[in-house]
């Protein structure tokens, strides 16, 4: 059996650092070679979880198309956010795709599954309007990373930890991460989140897990 292998992670960070990304590959992979299948080729997203403009997934069904392959991901939601929308679309194509963590999962359960996911995005949509919303009434400014302090780099590990804990778009930061983290959010998103409302570290760069932990403590 062919098989198409297709990745996505949701941040240029994650995508820079692998983060998750080699979790979905020994997922696929391993499964292909389990069946003793043959990877044709694999194809990776690196963009918002919020954007289902994805370049690479539409040459991943292309290439699936070609050799008569099987579209493989490690979970379902890795496809897309409007996952119905793509079944539909593979279907109409007749590009079969299946989770190399449940292979045998049949049409039903693929369609039940597709379906919390889409539940679960709304409900974290919801949190998040409500936690900026409590932010806000606080007082808090959100947006506009023009907006934001950000004096450069200080020489000595010394002076930049002082700078980073005196900059007041760290300490928006902190509040916000805070928030969040109250709210039950993992490190990346709670990072997602300072990203996609403009925020960024003492040095100018977007928040990965790493540095978001460093802020909460």
């Amino acid at each position: 059996m062919k098989y198409i292998a297709y990745y996505r992670v949701s941040t240029n960070e994650q995508g820079k650092s692998g983060l998750g990304l080699e979790s979905q590959k020994e997922s696929v992979r391993k499964y292909i070679t389990n069946t003793n299948g043959e990877l044709i080729n694999e194809f990776t997203d690196i963009a918002s979880g919020k954007k289902d403009n994805r370049i690479n997934l539409n040459k991943a069904i292309l290439e699936a198309l070609k050799h008569s392959a099987i579209l493989v991901v490690k979970k379902l939601d890795r496809l897309s956010r409007s996952g119905f929308k793509i079944a539909v679309k593979l279907e109409e194509l007749g590009v079969k795709y299946i989770e190399s963590d449940s292979p045998n999962d049949n049409e039903l359960l693929k369609n039940i599954k597709l379906a919390i996911a889409k539940d679960e995005r709304e409900k974290i949509s919801e949190r998040t309007k409500s936690a900026l919303k409590v932010l806000k009434a606080k007082g808090v400014k959100l947006g506009n990373p023009n907006n934001l302090t950000n004096e450069g780099r200080l020489k000595g590990a010394k002076a930049m930890k002082v700078k980073a804990d005196l900059n007041p778009n760290n300490k928006r930061a902190k509040m916000i991460a805070k928030t969040f983290k109250t709210n039950g959010y993992t490190l990346q998103r709670i990072a997602d989140e300072l990203n996609s409302n403009g925020f960024k570290t003492a040095r100018g760069n977007e928040f990965n897990p790493i540095q978001v932990s460093r802020l909460l403590k």
